[in-house]
């Protein structure tokens, strides 16, 4: 019972402790609010200068009954001091809460602008973020295009090379600008075969990405305008074929009699040399088309006249790439006879001209075009048959 006790006394004191801590919260709340309330009220409450000046008016008022009831001069000063002050501490009072209104209008278009600046940094921060992100994109197609291009087989080209016909058109020229440019030009030679096959896996690798650029800017002649198509085109395909103008005659003279190496591999490679000069009469095709819409047939000719002056036309009776460049040949000059449009097929129709006439009108066009010297225009025009 003694230990009930003195754990019953422990317990009422603890209670009343957490009574009294209770009371003086509500003591201090209470406090806050009296405070406040004799802070704000005051300035919106006029009550005061009223009631001051009602027992100022009061207080006049008694000079109207008998003399001995009239109030003193303190009396009425202190009145009248009062109703003064009431009247100066409302206007205090007023002044003061239009200023901190003016505060607070103030204030709170700055806290706006200070959240917009701060908004606008962080949409700053995702753009540069954005650029970062879409950099290391670049970076992997880069990687991929270059490993499929180098290191993949034939399938692993023409679907690189599909893909980037697909692609951007500033990122396809950016492509095609480096990687035909003068300055990666192989020195030729053919003292070993070994060199040899350096020089024709070159003009291969650029038969892929010549494919794109022509698939690439054809697909863009069908939907978009010939003039902005055109601008954007001319210089990639100027870039093929200036460098076809040293390359192609190096690839024919590479390509004369029969190879010593018969394997599955020299054909294949054969092959794609092939396809490299067939992509080489497309880029001019298409470089023809867009240049005749334009009015830029004169560059055309100063870029095509340099290939066809290095070409030996009659020295092409056992080339092993003569049918291919033959065709590639055909093409060109069944295009400038037939001046088909630049979204056209290069499958050029000759509709009611015989094929033959056709070359014999496309050869012409070709000499008018770059003139008499320094072209074999019999031997040339005996390649393509007319």
């Amino acid at each position: 019972m003694h230990a009930l006790q003195v754990e019953n006394q422990q317990l009422r004191h603890q209670l009343e402790q957490l009574a009294q801590q209770q009371q003086t919260r509500a003591d201090r709340r209470t406090k806050v609010v009296k405070g406040g309330g004799r802070l704000l009220i005051p300035l919106l409450d006029r009550h005061k200068v009223v009631r001051s000046f009602g027992k100022l008016a009061e207080t006049a008022s008694n000079f109207t009954g008998p003399r001995e009831q009239w109030p003193t001069r303190d009396d009425v000063l202190g009145d009248a001091r009062l109703f003064l002050e009431s009247m100066v501490r409302f206007g205090v009072r007023r002044r003061t809460l239009l200023m901190v209104l003016a505060l607070l209008g103030a204030i709170i278009p700055g806290i706006q602008i200070w959240l917009v600046v701060q908004q606008n940094e962080i949409i700053s921060n995702q753009n540069d973020l954005v650029e970062e992100q879409k950099k290391l994109s670049e970076i992997q197609i880069y990687d991929v295009v270059s490993r499929s291009m180098t290191e993949g087989d034939r399938n692993a080209k023409l679907i690189t090379s599909a893909l980037l016909s697909r692609a951007d058109s500033e990122f396809l020229t950016r492509v095609i600008q480096e990687a035909f440019d003068p300055s990666l030009t192989g020195s030729f030679g053919s003292s070993s075969y070994n060199a040899s096959s350096r020089r024709l896996e070159d003009a291969a690798f650029r038969g892929y990405l010549a494919r794109a650029a022509v698939r690439g800017v054809r697909r863009r002649a069908v939907d978009e305008p010939v003039d902005a198509v055109a601008e954007a085109a001319i210089p990639m395909l100027q870039r093929i074929l200036r460098d076809s103008a040293l390359r192609v005659p190096e690839v024919l003279r590479l390509g004369k009699g029969t190879p010593t190496n018969q394997e599955e591999e020299g054909a294949a490679l054969d092959e794609e040399v092939e396809g490299y000069l067939l992509r080489v009469g497309e880029s001019i095709q298409l470089y023809g088309r867009l240049a005749r819409a334009t009015g830029k047939s004169d560059a055309l000719a100063e870029d095509l006249r340099p290939l066809l002056k290095r070409i030996e036309w009659d020295g092409l009776v056992d080339n092993r790439f003569r049918r291919a460049q033959a065709l590639a040949l055909e093409m060109i000059v069944l295009d400038l006879a037939m001046q088909p449009e630049p979204g056209a097929s290069f499958e050029v129709q000759t509709g009611e001209l015989s094929r033959k006439d056709a070359l014999a009108k496309g050869i012409q066009a070709l000499r008018e075009l770059l003139g008499e010297d320094g072209v074999n225009w019999a031997a040339l025009a005996k390649e393509v048959g007319a």
